[in-house]
């Protein structure tokens, strides 16, 4: 009888219950290093207002929340950064206490601790949990796997700084200096599906004016100009004087030709050589 149900194994197999455990117990003993990479929003619990991350006014964020919203991505170097489909961005630093299985999690000035959960789904996928207490919870799926060369990542802060919106008007310099971040970004995106064997390239969090083709690059329309793109510049025309940077190199520069065969990798070099060739633009 405690054979039939799975109590005792002559033979030294476990059940998948077992397996499943012990995969998760192995989740939480790497702790940090199980943090690395990008995590999907998939559920949030909506009881009461939620701390999705120690935002300044967390108000604000109430009831906008839906599912695949938000991309988090960890990285070795204690960084992280979180995007939005509306074009949110912020960045931080965290870290992992072992003995208490939580995490700290930096914003500026604020650092607030969350209890962490790590399990494997039935299909291998990893899934995250953030515990914030009073009934308030997070749920993170693995979107990506961490990249060795992680500052290579199309989500590492460096390659983000495109989203955040200046203070005061750019001049022809700092925008194009804006306008080539936002170009390795979208280069980066490109990479990490060829090193991730994904089948598709998805720009979802990374909206902008570069237009992909198989193979080659692009600029979308004047009137498609995505509003999450335009509102990381100081201001519309601001916007606008980069879109021109960007259509006149496409129109005057020269280009070299990449024809591996492969159109990922024939985008991606092209993205970095128009992101090298407008530095002397």
């Amino acid at each position: 009888m405690m054979e039939h149900h799975g109590i005792i194994y002559r033979t030294g197999k476990k059940s998948l219950s077992a397996r499943r455990a012990e995969e998760n117990a192995e989740l939480l003993s790497a702790g940090r290093n199980a943090m690395h990479g990008s995590w999907r929003l998939s559920g949030i619990n909506k009881e009461q207002e939620i701390l999705i991350l120690p935002y300044d006014d967390p108000a604000a964020m109430r009831g906008k929340l839906t599912d695949k919203e938000l991309l988090i991505s960890y990285f070795p170097d204690s960084t992280f950064t979180q995007v939005g489909t509306t074009g949110n961005f912020l960045t931080g630093r965290w870290s992992y206490d072992q003995a208490s299985q939580s995490v700290l999690l930096t914003v500026g000035r604020k650092t607030e601790e969350v209890l962490l959960t790590l399990q494997k789904a039935p299909n291998g996928q990893r899934v995250m949990s953030f515990d914030f207490g009073r009934k308030q919870a997070m749920l993170l799926l693995e979107d990506g796997k961490p990249i060795l060369d992680f500052q290579d990542d199309p989500f590492y802060w460096t390659n983000n700084q495109w989203r955040i919106k200046p203070t005061k008007p750019e001049n022809k310099r700092q925008l194009v200096r804006r306008l080539r971040n936002y170009l390795l970004h979208t280069a980066y995106v490109l990479k990490a599906a060829q090193i991730r064997e994904k089948r598709r390239v998805s720009l979802e969090f990374s909206d902008g004016i570069a237009k992909l083709y198989n193979v080659g690059i692009g600029i979308v329309k004047p009137d498609k100009i995505p509003q999450t793109w335009i509102d990381g510049f100081y201001s519309r025309e601001d916007a606008i004087k980069a879109y021109d940077i960007y259509e006149d190199y496409l129109l005057n520069a020269k280009h070299k030709k990449s024809r591996t065969g492969k159109w990922i990798r024939d985008d991606y070099n092209i993205l970095v050589d128009i992101h090298n060739g407008l530095a002397s633009w």
